[in-house]
């Protein structure tokens, strides 16, 4: 049943009636609500009725509305169960435009929609306020990147994004970031609204296991799967004291296109006189040929034999 959204007196503050703690945006000064949760937490719920709060609270602003499809943003945060023509109640219900992607509220305000899959159609889209659909399975960071140039509407743009959490570049960075709160959320935390068969063969069947732990429990799983070297065998085996080094090398490892997920690896190592080989530094970049070149060079600069 669509319910009415009801704002406190703050400005960071909200209150929907059925809404738990961790799915109230947080209060104080963001940029960015990242909201980090499993499946069926009701993450793309969350975010539609916070993008419903600020059309509704400030009127005649304009939003952009990102998921990582076209069909993903029809179908989930438009037109499925947790979309706005089905939560938000019918006085206050925003119009739906699909020949022009937008979203139309009675008070004025808009929002404009768009598949991450087109970093392009992005470009020059200006708002005050945005909504970014599980962001770790956009397919290019570039959408990310236009998203923020047009966030600059008004003295307080911001965007909520919300996730299930994979170790990508992007949501690494965004977990650092000082300007974005984090909030994390798993799948248990919405049992009474899940359908017991799927608590029952899902979380039965997942509960424990890798993939179980990203998906249901929102963990950001550092180590790939099947990957030689684990992140504690690193920590483990690191060395403090210096060393003499008989011979160094810098590999190079170019990343595949410019909208990859990755960078150029860029990994300085060292023989030493005990025979052994050593990893000394790590100047790897998400950049141009010209600028991964221009690290090499730095790297070179920066080592040479001792001994």
């Amino acid at each position: 049943m669509a319910q009415r959204l009801i704002a406190g007196k703050k400005r960071d503050t909200v209150y929907w009636p059925n809404a738990r703690p961790n799915q109230r945006p947080p209060e104080g000064d963001w940029r960015f609500w990242l909201l980090l949760a499993g499946r069926g937490f009701g993450k793309s719920r969350t975010i539609v009725e916070w993008a419903h709060w600020q059309a509704m609270t400030r009127p005649g602003t304009r939003g952009n509305i990102v998921g990582a499809t076209g069909s993903d943003v029809r179908d989930i945060l438009v037109n499925g169960e947790s979309g706005f023509l089905n939560v938000i109640a019918e006085d206050e219900r925003p119009r739906y435009k699909p020949s022009e992607l937008t979203l139309l509220w009675p008070n004025g305000s808009m929002a404009l929609l768009f598949s991450a899959d087109e970093p392009n159609r992005l470009r020059g889209k200006q708002c005050h306020w945005a909504i970014a659909d599980e962001l770790a399975a956009w397919r290019y960071p570039a959408a990310w990147d236009q998203l923020l140039f047009g966030l600059r509407l008004g003295n307080d743009p911001r965007a909520a994004i919300a996730t299930t959490p994979r170790p990508t570049k992007l949501i690494r960075s965004l977990v650092k970031d000082a300007t974005c709160h984090v909030t994390r959320g798993s799948t248990y935390d919405n049992k009474a609204n899940l359908a017991s068969q799927f608590y029952t063969d899902i979380i039965n069947r997942y509960e424990g296991t890798r993939l179980g732990r990203q998906e249901l429990n929102a963990e950001i799983l550092e180590d790939v799967e099947g990957a030689l070297w684990k992140q504690d065998a690193i920590d483990n085996n690191r060395v403090t004291e210096a060393r003499v080094f008989t011979r160094i090398v810098i590999g190079v490892d170019p990343k595949a296109s410019a909208e990859a997920d990755s960078e150029t690896g860029i990994v300085v190592v060292g023989l030493g006189q005990d025979g052994r080989g050593y990893v000394i530094a790590d100047y790897s970049i998400d950049g141009t040929p010209e600028q991964w070149a221009q690290r090499v060079a730095y790297a070179y600069e920066r080592t040479a034999p001792t001994g």
